[in-house]
């Protein structure tokens, strides 16, 4: 059954297994840093009640009036219906400022931003400040991907500068945090690392898909049209420049519409 044409809210979701997802479900591809356990959620909701003592929800609300950088993916990525489109990007895991000039130099097209967090869920390097050093310093669209429980972080995001979200995990209230993402005009991406997370992230109502390269090809043409899919092309820590273009092949399946994250570790 072919599922491209079907808008997600009508998805025979019986029919989507049907269609590849039981046989690939058996192999387990992992691609994300670390393996996020009840402690480290624990870790993460006391340090966003710490967070919003410091800045309560109303606070960052209200300063969005001031806020010089909303987002801008919805308004500057290619349209579905364009010609295959290769978007070069850099992920940042744990942002420091001596990477800037590293960064900037590569002119990615898009920076996918990993907070990183430690096992007591602290973002690695500079955390969320330095969004808006990358708004200031390059042209890129910023992602920002972290583990996303409450609404108060996709507010952060918005507020810090994000472009869009990546949501390394999708919880229990994933629906509403992406709701509340699509009010807040960030475009959402569900990082899919194994195929089951496909299903979840769909009846969750995730905009985008950010697919690994390992299991792009098998499920690809699963996913309805309706929805923005991304092929993540992870690089080898260190790669330089050249491989940006090297490492961008063109898609075997929906290229129409699918652009290649090549992201080249920093």
């Amino acid at each position: 059954m072919d599922l491209t044409s079907l808008d997600s809210g009508q998805l025979d979701l019986k029919a989507l297994d049907s269609g590849g997802l039981d046989s690939a479900l058996a192999r387990d591809h992992s691609a994300s840093s670390t393996r996020a356990t009840s402690e480290f959620f624990a870790h993460l909701e006391q340090n966003l009640a710490r967070e919003q003592e410091i800045a309560p929800f109303d606070l960052l609300g209200r300063s969005l009036s001031y806020n010089p950088y909303p987002p801008r993916f919805k308004e500057m990525f290619p349209s579905l219906d364009s010609t295959s489109v290769n978007m070069p990007a850099v992920m940042v895991r744990g942002f420091g400022f001596e990477a800037l000039e590293g960064i900037v130099a590569k002119q990615p097209a898009l920076i996918v931003l990993d907070l990183a967090r430690d096992e007591l869920a602290r973002p690695s390097g500079e955390g969320l400040e330095c969004v808006g050093y990358l708004r200031h310093y390059t042209n890129a669209l910023i992602v920002l991907r972290d583990y996303f429980i409450n609404p108060y972080q996709m507010l952060q995001a918005l507020v810090y500068g994000a472009d869009a979200i990546m949501l390394n995990h999708l919880p229990k209230n994933a629906k509403a945090l992406l709701d509340f993402a699509f009010r807040l005009n960030l475009m959402s991406f569900a990082f899919i690392e194994s195929p089951k997370d496909i299903k979840r992230a769909i009846m969750a109502r995730s905009e985008g898909l950010a697919v690994v390269e390992s299991i792009y090809d098998e499920v690809a043409t699963l996913i309805p049209r309706q929805k923005c899919l991304a092929k993540l092309v992870l690089e080898s820590r260190g790669a330089d420049s050249s491989a940006l273009d090297s490492a961008m092949p063109g898609s075997k399946s929906r290229s129409s519409r699918v652009p290649d994250f090549t992201c080249v570790s920093m």
